[in-house]
């Protein structure tokens, strides 16, 4: 799962073009540049990145194909855009970051090095996203809610993340693994390096998420 041209010409550059990002999107952008330090461990080699976003859960859902998750719900990219429509959400979940720790230099930090040590510890992150798809399996309908006593009223406040469970996001995460992710970053390092490499393997247990899979269907075809 590589990117389309116009998505390599505008995103997959050494430097991006925050101007042509903005007219191409049709939105403003809130990436910033340097954060390169203290980057997100589940982010996915690429131009985009986070640090430490807020966890109020807008981020996943305005961009259910890109950004992911922790266990706390600050907020990464799983997967780099690879078309327009991708971009433009991924750009609005920036936006909506209320901290900033959107941004948009990964280009110049990445390499071959820093690649192969990332993609050698696939499976700790691997089975880090697995529980917590499973953690969103088992939520209730409405998540994160705690009571406050305010006097002798009750109320009610939303904690954290998004307003519904999205385990259908995790799953995405999880399905990038298993069949893209490879091919995408050793197009990746290509682009960087201007010359081939390949990746080993990367071999794990997938049943349950496949058992987690099947939950998840059985929960969408109820009525």
């Amino acid at each position: 799962m590589i990117p389309s041209p116009e998505i390599e010409n505008i995103l997959f550059r050494p430097a991006v073009n925050l101007y042509e990002l903005s007219a191409f999107t049709g939105h403003k952008h809130a990436f910033g540049y340097g954060g390169f330090q203290e980057i997100h461990w589940l982010n996915t080699p690429g131009p985009i990145y986070t640090t430490y976003t807020d966890n109020c859960g807008t981020g996943q859902p305005a961009a259910m194909d890109n950004v992911g998750g922790d266990g706390d719900y600050h907020e990464v990219i799983f997967k780099q855009p690879v078309t327009k429509e991708e971009l433009i959400a991924t750009v609005i979940a920036g936006v909506i970051d209320p901290f900033g720790a959107y941004f948009i230099d990964g280009s110049q930090h990445w390499n071959k090095d820093n690649i192969f040590e990332w993609w050698d510890k696939s499976k700790e992150r691997v089975q880090y996203v697995i529980n917590r798809y499973d953690d969103e399996l088992n939520l209730p309908e409405e998540p994160h809610i705690s009571k406050w006593d305010f006097n002798g009223e009750i109320r009610h406040y939303h904690l954290l993340g998004p307003v519904k469970p999205i385990p259908e996001n995790y799953r995405s995460w999880l399905d990038f693994y298993q069949s893209g992710m490879k091919n995408y970053l050793e197009w990746y390092l290509c682009k960087l390096h201007a010359k081939a490499y390949m990746l080993p393997l990367l071999e794990f247990d997938w049943s349950r998420k496949e058992a987690l899979d099947k939950i998840l269907a059985e929960k969408i075809a109820k009525p």
